[in-house]
């Protein structure tokens, strides 16, 4: 039982704290899962977020699914679940409650107080892989850079990205151990 209160809290602060939502959420989350609580490693990690990604949904909650259940089975995939979605929900209900109460002049600085925050965490969220790939070898640089180019230059990928990510999921698996 005190797995799943770890892992409530855990996805509820991720919940709360995630302006910006998609990919500003991992840091957040890989902070709560590798160096604060252990629950995996950076490999592990790595993993989670690439199952996150691939399967439809927010990647912040399969995240919270895909670790609520490695850590605590189905009670705690259930947990950490309801805690990521239900946390921002009210709390951004209370903010709401709050700007409606005060000028536009304050809402509106508010607002933009916030944009900063949302940089900071995107660019954050780029480190982490970035690290990983790096880590992994010149395979892994090469194929990274091999992405970014294909990405950019080749319109098909563009339009059908699960075509690239099936490619470059079967080389990483031949070129990267």
């Amino acid at each position: 039982m005190l797995k799943v209160a770890a892992l409530i809290s855990a996805f509820a602060q991720i919940g709360i704290t995630a302006f910006g939502g998609g990919l500003s959420t991992l840091p957040l989350i890989e902070y709560q899962l590798v160096t604060k609580n252990g629950w995996m490693d950076a490999a592990g990690f790595a993993k989670m977020v690439a199952i996150s990604q691939m399967t439809p949904g927010p990647i912040a909650v399969n995240a919270a699914t895909f670790a609520g259940y490695s850590e605590a089975g189905v009670i705690g995939s259930a947990a950490a679940t309801l805690a990521i979605i239900a946390a921002p929900i009210l709390a951004l209900t209370a903010v709401l409650l709050v700007l409606k109460r005060v000028t536009p002049e304050k809402s509106k600085r508010f607002k933009q107080l916030l944009r900063p925050v949302v940089a900071g965490l995107l660019t954050l969220s780029i480190v982490s892989p970035l690290m990983t790939t790096l880590k992994n070898g010149p395979a892994a640089v090469a194929l990274f850079l091999a992405g970014l180019v294909m990405l950019r230059y080749i319109r098909f990928f563009k339009e059908y990205p699960i075509v690239m990510l099936t490619i470059f999921g079967a080389a990483g698996a031949v070129f990267i151990r």
